[in-house]
């Protein structure tokens, strides 16, 4: 299914406020857009359009921290639990109704809400980071498999290694890049991704960039607190609309 007009602008617009989000709090940019855009566009398709999106701009923050080696070294258990997880899952999603998945959707993003606002203090002990890498893998990518959307279980994790700012930012990128590589394969696999959505997809990767850059000296001017939660509130409401939705 290609988009019609009346539904690509609409889509760019979210990726433009989803990207907005990610420059200005540094997160968000797939959960954003996973509230958004099921509002506009069949869920299945949303989940898709994610994939290509979240690949591509996250192949740019890699870039922008520059520590490969040890990008790696940090991620690469995490990003192993994904691979393992997110096929089967896209296949249970395969079966699932469209009300179902907006229900999950939903859910998920309350689930990130109250994560924001409660901060846990995740703490690893020496030793187990590789475990705990491996089992958060399995479980974000999980959930990353219904919603797209793994950071609720992803950033608890990441935040607590207390990586350098370039490493922290070249591992995150790497795994989120896996992600959307994985959901991509899988939900071509599973007859989710058609052809047909990586014209939408790819228009909409320069859009969520520049939202990036806004989004990025906004963050410079504006109490970010204030931003913050202006963010969650929007998507607590936009929330329980996806949950009505589900529920019928």
């Amino acid at each position: 299914m290609l988009l019609e007009s009346n539904t690509l602008i609409p889509v760019i617009l979210i990726y433009l406020l989803a990207g907005l989000v990610k420059g200005a709090m540094g997160f968000g940019l797939p959960l954003v857009a996973i509230a958004l855009l099921p509002l506009v566009i069949p869920v299945e398709v949303a989940l898709s359009l994610n994939a290509i999106v979240i690949v591509i701009t996250n192949l740019q923050q890699i870039v922008q921290g520059g520590r490969y080696r040890e990008g790696i070294a940090a991620g690469w258990p995490i990003i192993l639990g994904m691979a393992i997880a997110i096929p089967p899952v896209a296949l249970v999603a395969a079966g699932l109704s469209a009300q179902t998945l907006l229900l999950i959707v939903g859910i998920a993003v309350l689930g990130f809400i109250a994560a924001s606002l409660l901060n846990p203090a995740l703490s690893i002990p020496q030793g187990w980071q590789q475990r705990a890498g491996f089992l958060f893998g399995l479980l974000g990518g999980c959930l990353g498999a219904l919603t797209s959307a793994p950071a609720a279980i992803v950033a608890p994790y990441v935040l607590a290694l207390h990586l350098p700012r370039p490493v922290y930012m070249t591992m995150l990128g790497m795994v989120l890049s896996s992600f959307g590589l994985f959901l991509g394969l899988a939900f071509a696999w599973v007859s989710i991704f058609k052809l047909s959505y990586f014209g939408p997809g790819l228009i909409s990767v320069p859009i969520a960039i520049l939202g990036m850059w806004i989004g990025d000296r906004w963050a410079r001017k504006l109490a970010s607190q204030t931003f913050r939660r202006a963010v969650l509130a929007l998507l607590a409401v936009i929330a329980i609309v996806l949950i009505r939705r589900g529920l019928g």
